[in-house]
């Protein structure tokens, strides 16, 4: 990913899941909320705040860890 589509990070709003389960989706939304430009100190980077506090380690992990947050299915209770 770079610097531009960095920039342009948003988290979905409302109430339309992009996820399968709230649940993923609250961890999908809440990465990308931290780096949404208005909030982050350096989202090209990954950083969120305090001069390394990244969200992910690189943009491969940052896009692995939306696509396991979209696969997440419900758990099942016994």
């Amino acid at each position: 990913m770079n610097t531009a589509t960095s920039a342009a990070i948003r988290a979905p709003r409302g109430s339309q899941l992009t996820c399968r389960t709230w649940a993923a989706e609250s961890a999908y939304r809440m990465i990308q909320n931290n780096l949404d430009a208005e909030v982050a100190e350096r989202p090209e980077d990954l950083v969120v705040y305090g001069g390394m506090g990244r969200a992910a380690r690189n943009w491969n992990c940052y896009s692995a860890i939306l696509r396991a947050c979209s696969s997440w299915a419900p758990m099942r209770l016994c």
